[in-house]
């Protein structure tokens, strides 16, 4: 089938919504292996794969958060790449395509049991360390004290590694993802798992290690990994991203923050910290992420269909997932400035104004959600 018709066939019947695929919560279970505010439906990374590509494609997604589309290239057979400028989507990233074994991640998770064993002690002192840090609330509010001092420790250990393996990884996206909640397997007080809001309840003690074992013990039984590609996760920013990191690749598929949208590093603000981030960090942000250089200027754009066409193959094609709001239309924005480097085969889109807001009262003014099909020139 021709790309366009395949792009028509596609925007007609929005695969993704029908029967099981509707679900919130279908798919691998890994693609729930962290929480992420701002993370695609992977029904909708799925479809795309399936409907688009071929077995043992390259399908590379620049801008992937905690990388469901190339996850779910890897699970159909495909080589998921993924690459993407914040440290915590990296990791995240990394652990689902690399999928460690649990042997190896169970190793990690002793190294770092014993780290916090010898060095958790440090941390207990008054005030608490970060007392004067947090946006929705100041971090040491959101932990019992000696909690509180195993997470410090935690932070410190995955701070010290530079290049973190797969295996720690794997771990830490499970930190990750118990750091908050309103459920028991939260290690902090009750409060959201996507965005850390003011926490309430009883300041209760919870032990690191046994919560980081009870996460990792439910992934590794939930998944079957036998027939996942293993893919690749870089950390970069998508302009210096070249063929010397990806090699020539099949595909592009890939979902750019929506303009509009809430600034996703506020919203993780306490994941974000937990991986390294300092309070300057987040005032950097603005400078250096995607998210808010579009606000101020969409023609950043420019050097990313540079970056796509550098290193795509010669009849590599391009699919983006994109978010139309009273702000702007990103379709017909990134459409002007991709025609040096592309033709635009076919566009359209779904209304998303009734969306599932996953118990969080705005999640920004997007109305649309887009699609725009691109050939390489």
């Amino acid at each position: 089938m021709e790309f366009e018709e395949q792009a028509r066939k596609f925007i007609e019947e929005l695969p993704y919504r029908q029967g099981e695929y509707a679900g919130r919560n279908w798919g691998h279970p890994w693609h729930s292996l962290c929480s992420y505010h701002g993370k695609l439906k992977p029904a909708i990374a799925h479809m795309l794969v399936r409907d688009f590509t071929e077995p043992k494609d390259v399908i590379f997604d620049p801008l992937c958060g905690v990388g469901t589309i190339p996850f779910e290239a890897c699970i159909q057979g495909r080589v998921g790449i993924g690459n993407d400028l914040s440290r915590m989507a990296y990791a995240v990233t990394k652990a689902k395509v690399q999928h460690p074994v649990k042997e190896d991640a169970y190793i990690i998770l002793k190294r770092l049991e014993d780290y916090i064993e010898d060095n958790k002690s440090k941390f207990d002192i008054e005030p608490p360390p970060y007392s004067d840090f947090g946006f929705n609330g100041k971090i040491p509010a959101y932990f019992e004290k000696n909690t509180y001092c195993e997470i410090l420790a935690a932070r410190e250990f995955f701070m010290k590694r530079k290049e973190i393996t797969g295996p720690e990884c794997m771990v830490l996206a499970a930190m990750l993802h118990i750091l908050h909640g309103n459920r028991p397997y939260a290690l902090s007080r009750n409060s959201h798992p996507l965005t850390p809001y003011a926490p309430t309840g009883e300041f209760v003690y919870k032990n690191v290690i046994e919560h980081i074992h009870d996460k990792l013990n439910i992934a590794y039984k939930k998944a079957d990994l036998s027939k996942v590609y293993t893919g690749k996760s870089i950390h970069n920013d998508f302009s210096r991203v070249t063929i010397n990191d990806v090699g020539a690749v099949d595909w592009i598929i890939t979902s750019p923050p929506f303009t509009g949208s809430l600034r996703f590093y506020i919203q993780n603000w306490m994941r974000l910290w937990f991986v390294g981030w300092e309070n300057e960090d987040f005032k950097q942000a603005d400078m250096d992420f995607l998210e808010a250089k579009q606000k101020k200027n969409m023609d950043i754009y420019f050097d990313f269909f540079e970056m796509c066409s550098n290193v795509l193959k010669s009849d590599g094609k391009m699919i983006l997932h994109l978010g139309n709001s009273k702000v702007c239309n990103m379709a017909e924005e990134l459409t002007k400035r991709s025609v040096k480097y592309f033709d635009v085969v076919y566009g359209g889109g779904e209304n998303v104004a009734a969306i599932e807001k996953h118990g969080i009262a705005d999640k920004g003014a997007t109305f649309e959600h887009q699609y725009l099909f691109l050939q390489k020139k």
